[in-house]
């Protein structure tokens, strides 16, 4: 009969087993409940057709040609030369420009970063360089596709005279696009201001010549 002394310690070990089930079934449940209640994590943005159009056709490394046309900045016109670093911003949500030149105005050094803005229906902007007063200008107006040409309509007060300014990206090529500025003071007639021929790092350069007749 000595095996009755053993059913206090079966016994005790059977309600220990049945303690320790329950509570991981309760912490089984508790971490369920938790987890259930956790709001599912924001979804990440995608980057949208507009700016994505744009990064496939003018992100690279570019050598730059400038003309600058007779203007009250620049009385006597000018050209210059230099490189523009074009890359595709954080996820691809934008468009950043580091340009760097040498001419009429000196050593120029700009930043750009462009974005598709969903609720306004078009692209933003913001341009730091070395020449503006303020050191970096939000744009106030919007650009957008038009065909293959990439347009902002913008206005910015320079001078302390309101201009309104059109920038174009056109020509956009494999191996190469051009940008326009044009500019009007006051309400006057839109005039250009400088044009800014982009080659690719590395792309051939054909140059065009006429014989003599």
């Amino acid at each position: 009969m000595k095996h009755i002394h053993f059913m206090p310690l079966l016994i005790m070990l059977l309600l220990c087993v049945g303690v320790a089930s329950q509570q991981t079934k309760h912490k089984d449940a508790k971490k369920a409940s938790t987890k259930s209640e956790m709001p599912a994590g924001m979804p990440m943005p995608k980057p949208s057709p507009q700016i994505e159009k744009l990064a496939d056709k003018i992100v690279g490394i570019w050598n730059t040609s400038e003309d600058f046309e007779v203007s009250e900045m620049m009385p006597k016109g000018g050209k210059g030369h230099g490189t523009a670093i074009i890359k595709k911003g954080p996820g691809g949500l934008s468009v950043t420009e580091d340009y760097h030149s040498r001419g009429g105005m000196g050593a120029f050094a700009g930043h750009g970063v462009f974005w598709w803005d969903e609720k306004a229906n078009g692209f933003k902007s913001v341009w730091c360089d070395n020449t503006s007063p303020n050191g970096c200008s939000a744009s106030n107006g919007l650009g957008k596709w038009e065909g293959n040409d990439v347009v902002f309509n913008d206005e910015q007060e320079m001078m302390g005279k309101k201009m309104a300014m059109k920038e174009v990206y056109t020509d956009i090529k494999p191996s190469s696009f051009t940008m326009t500025i044009d500019g009007s003071q006051d309400g006057g007639p839109m005039k250009r201001q400088m044009t800014i021929k982009y080659t690719k790092a590395g792309a051939k350069v054909t140059k065009t010549t006429t014989s003599a007749q």
